[in-house]
């Protein structure tokens, strides 16, 4: 978090204000812009034409999530749901 105190494992990751990284372009960024109706959502349009849409984790900033609200981001995956209807797989 910003302005707070890193130990020595957590400056090799990088200063406290470096809140994310993205590297999903492969060509130079031509363009971007943040939303105006959603805080923390950015998109970025680059020379090859490809335009990336994303948001900031809101765990990165917002104070009041606690660590057990981040239980999934962990790469847990919820067991498959079944359902009544499926599809004929035509055999």
């Amino acid at each position: 978090r910003i302005n707070q105190t890193q130990s020595p494992t957590e400056a090799e990751d990088g200063p406290p204000e470096l809140l994310f990284i993205h590297g999903g372009h492969a060509a130079k960024i031509s363009d971007f812009s943040w939303n105006p109706n959603e805080p923390f959502v950015i998109c970025s349009v680059s020379e090859d034409n490809m335009a990336q849409v994303w948001q900031i984790a809101e765990h990165v900033y917002n104070d009041d999530i606690g660590i057990e609200a981040l239980s999934g981001d962990r790469g847990e995956i919820p067991p498959p749901t079944t359902t009544a209807n499926t599809a004929s797989n035509g055999s």
